[in-house]
């Protein structure tokens, strides 16, 4: 078995001619030195197939004299993808809040003549005070402020 002359093609990019290269295990330890890297971290490919780091022989992988052997820096990671979530219910659309303009108008009545009348009851408690007004529910009165509370019966 003569030594063969193989061309690696480093990380970096450029190419490195080795000589006297018998087996996959001198290979790797010259690509090792080149790049300086741990042989663990190194992936050494030909003709698109990964070549192991046992003790063989260059031939019997199809390696001939003045092949291109490709060094490559081994990825972590790797892990299984995830699938896809399936949804069987479509999404909740959220409500959208509406702008009244001049809302205000809805809680005084002017009359004929120009006396003020609110429609609304305000709130009697001391926290709230003149000015706001109660939500009108269909069994109950509500001051969204304080949370008090009057239930129609």
């Amino acid at each position: 078995m003569a030594p063969k002359q193989v061309f690696l093609k480093t990380i970096s990019g450029s190419t490195a001619v080795l000589s006297s290269v018998e087996t996959t295990a001198e290979l790797f330890s010259a690509a090792s030195r080149l790049e300086n890297l741990p042989v663990a971290d190194l992936r050494l490919t030909h003709a698109s197939r990964d070549l192991p780091l046992q003790e063989q022989s260059l031939e019997e992988f199809g390696i001939a004299d003045g092949a291109n052997v490709f060094a490559l820096a081994r990825l972590r990671g790797g892990g299984k993808k995830r699938k896809k979530k399936t949804y069987t219910k479509p999404k909740k659309i959220k409500h959208k809040h509406k702008t009244v303009k001049l809302a205000v108008l809805n809680y005084y009545k002017i009359s004929s003549d120009g006396k003020i009348e609110r429609l609304r009851r305000e709130c009697p408690a001391d926290t709230c005070g003149a000015g706001v007004f109660m939500a009108q529910h269909h069994d109950r009165v509500y001051c969204g402020k304080c949370s008090l509370t009057y239930v129609h019966s």
